[in-house]
């Protein structure tokens, strides 16, 4: 992974087969946990409108802007 890494970016960031395995632990992670979103409410989708696109998309750069203006 780190050798693709540096081929891919020079090493500042991950390549797509690093990527995919980081995002597959994650989400691994999250579909066997009892208690993660996905089993308490498995048709969940997020209703918040994206600031950021001003449109009814939400991406995580809206998630994050939610959280940061949320925690204060």
């Amino acid at each position: 992974m780190l050798a693709e890494a540096k081929i891919a970016s020079g090493g500042d960031h991950l390549g797509p087969v690093g990527s995919r395995i980081v995002a597959e632990t994650f989400v691994g992670l999250i579909e066997e946990d009892p208690g993660s979103f996905l089993s308490v409410q498995p048709g969940w989708t997020p209703t918040l409108p994206g600031p950021t696109t001003g449109q009814d998309d939400f991406s995580t750069a809206d998630l994050l802007e939610f959280a940061y203006t949320d925690s204060y």
